[in-house]
């Protein structure tokens, strides 16, 4: 994840770069805008106001739109965080993803030491190549803010806790590909009641 802060970082960039091009050009363009002998009416009822107006305000939504978007999929570290066992007791799919791996929420049940155990939401970045391994049932590394315990950052998923048995994983790539369309109906039950006959 720590590679996305220069992404964020170049971006922020070439904005502030495109709205001091803009600026400068429409106060010191071959085409810029005239204001010696006008009123303030007559500027914006030329529109000659709009530009200068539109520029920032399309910056500072940029802004919004980016501190939103990194705060969403990079939260601030957790500073003087309690580092705690935890089991995921729920997954769901977000709907989001980065250079292809998904963001997945997870219910998890802390059990910090010296503490009763409690349960918070939690969303982190996968793998795609590890996304069918995070199921219910996996220890997690967390860490927790003492003083709100909700506010909680996955550190390790430890994907050798809750392995796959045979028949499940069989059965669960049987899904992907129907759910894929790669196969037909009559190819999924088929396959489908071979596997579960072997259990």
């Amino acid at each position: 994840m720590k590679s996305l802060r220069p992404v964020f970082l170049i971006s922020v960039f070439i904005a502030i770069i495109a709205m001091a091009g803009s600026m400068l050009f429409m106060f010191a363009g071959p085409d810029r805008i005239q204001f010696a002998g006008k009123s303030l009416k007559e500027l914006i009822e030329g529109g000659e106001l709009l530009g200068v107006i539109a520029v920032p305000v399309m910056l500072i939504i940029f802004a919004v739109v980016m501190v939103g978007t990194m705060r969403n999929v990079m939260p601030a570290r957790i500073k003087n965080g309690i580092t705690a066992p935890a089991r995921v007791l729920q997954v769901r799919d977000t709907g989001v993803s980065i250079n292809d791996n998904p963001q997945v929420g997870l219910t998890v049940e802390v059990t910090p030491p010296g503490r009763a155990p409690f349960q918070a939401e939690v969303k982190t970045i996968v793998s795609r190549l590890n996304a069918a391994l995070v199921q219910p049932g996996l220890d997690v590394q967390v860490v927790y803010d003492p003083q709100n315990p909700k506010r909680i950052q996955v550190q390790e998923l430890q994907f050798g806790s809750a392995p796959l048995s045979d028949a499940e994983s069989r059965l669960k790539e049987l899904d992907r590909l129907y759910e894929q369309r790669l196969i037909t109906g009559e190819e999924y039950r088929a396959k489908r009641e071979e596997i579960i006959k072997k259990i």
